[in-house]
C-alpha cells in the first residue's frame, strides 16, 4: 500500500502546507494593483480566439501543468474565453497533445501567484465569471520533474504552503471581490484540484506527504467557510492517481490503483484520466450547484454530463 501511496501521489500535480492563514474571507485590494505579469501569446489569442462572450472569461491558475493545460484546452471547447497565469508564462511544448493551435487561443500570462496583487491585477481588467486552481507541486526539489506531467521543476525554495495555500487564498479573495457570476443566482464558481488523499483522518507516512496534505486541507477548509458566507462556490476535486493514455510508463501505478480500489483497499481512490478530471473543473463551474468536496466518481458524473 506504501507503493501505491507514493505513486498516486507523484503522478498527481497538486500542493501542501503548515502555517496559519489570516482569517479574513474576502479582501478588495485598494488602489491599482502593480502589474506583476507580462504577456506571453496575447497576439495570438487576441487575433484567433473566438470571443466567448455568451459565456465569459474564466481565469485558470497553473494553466502550463499536466492538468492546468488539459483545464484550458476543456474550457476552451465548451465556449470559455481563457486566461492563465502561470510561472512559466509560455504554453505547453507539446504540440501533438493540441491539435488545431487550440493552446494558441489562452491568453497566457508570466506571474507570481504567491503576491496578493498578481491574480487581482488580471481579474480587474473584467469579464470574468469563474476561476481555476491548478497550480501544483509533488516535490520541493527538482525531482519534481520526474513525478509531474508536465515535467515541472519547483522554484528553487518553494514550500508546499507557498505554492498551494498561499496562491489559492490569494486567488479565492481576489475571485470573490472581482469575478462576476454568470447566473445571478449563483456565488462566484472557484474550483480547487486537491486530492484523495486530503480525506485521510491519519497522518501520512512520510513528512513531505503530510505537509502536501495540510495544505489542501488548509485550501478545502478556507474554501468551505467562503462558500458558507456566500461569497464564492467553491468545489474541491479529489483525485487520487491522474493519468493520461498518452504516457504509458503511468501505466504500472494506475493498474495498481484500478485493481487495489477494485478488491476494496483501504484509502485507495480509482484513477481518473486528466480528460475527465478537466471536464469536471469545467462543469463544476457552470452547473450552478456543485461545491464541497468531490472524489472520483462525481467527476465521472460531472464529465458525463
Amino acid at each position: 500500500v506504501f507503493d501505491v501511496v507514493m505513486a498516486t501521489t507523484a503522478l498527481n500535480s497538486l500542493t501542501l502546507p503548515h502555517s496559519s492563514a489570516p482569517r479574513r474571507i474576502a479582501h478588495r485590494p485598494k488602489g491599482r494593483p502593480r502589474q506583476l505579469l507580462s504577456r506571453v501569446v496575447n497576439n495570438a489569442a487576441k487575433a484567433e480566439s473566438v470571443r466567448g462572450d455568451e459565456k465569459g472569461k474564466l481565469l485558470v491558475l497553473g494553466g502550463t501543468g499536466f492538468i492546468g493545460s488539459k483545464i484550458c484546452e476543456r474550457a476552451l471547447s465548451s465556449g470559455y474565453d481563457v486566461v492563465s497565469i502561470s510561472r512559466r508564462g509560455d504554453p505547453p511544448g507539446d504540440p501533438h497533445r493540441y491539435p488545431s493551435d487550440i493552446m494558441q487561443r489562452v491568453d497566457w500570462r508570466k506571474g507570481d501567484c504567491t503576491r496578493e496583487d498578481t491574480i487581482a491585477a488580471v481579474l480587474q481588467e473584467g469579464g470574468f465569471v469563474g476561476c481555476i486552481h491548478a497550480v501544483g507541486m509533488l516535490l520541493a526539489s527538482d525531482i519534481n520533474a520526474l513525478a509531474s506531467g508536465s515535467g515541472s521543476k519547483p522554484t528553487p525554495g518553494a514550500t508546499y504552503d507557498d505554492v498551494t495555500r498561499i496562491t489559492a487564498f490569494n486567488a479565492a479573495n481576489a475571485a470573490a471581490d472581482l469575478c462576476v457570476a454568470k447566473n445571478e443566482n449563483d456565488a462566484v464558481p472557484f474550483v480547487f484540484v486537491s486530492a484523495a488523499e486530503a480525506r485521510w483522518d491519519f497522518k501520512a507516512p512520510v513528512a513531505w506527504l503530510e505537509e502536501y496534505l495540510v495544505a489542501k486541507r488548509a485550501v478545502e477548509a478556507r474554501l468551505g467557510e467562503m462558500t458558507e458566507a456566500g461569497a464564492i462556490r467553491g468545489s474541491c476535486l479529489r483525485p487520487s492517481l491522474v493519468y493520461s493514455p498518452d504516457k504509458p510508463a503511468a501505466m504500472p501505478a494506475v493498474g495498481a490503483f484500478y485493481v487495489g480500489n477494485a478488491i476494496g483497499l483501504p484509502f485507495v481512490d480509482r484513477p481518473v484520466t486528466v480528460d475527465t478530471l478537466a471536464s469536471a473543473a469545467v462543469r463544476c463551474v457552470e452547473d450552478g450547484r456543485s461545491s464541497g468536496a468531490l472524489d472520483y466518481h462525481d467527476m465521472e458524473r460531472l464529465s458525463a454530463e
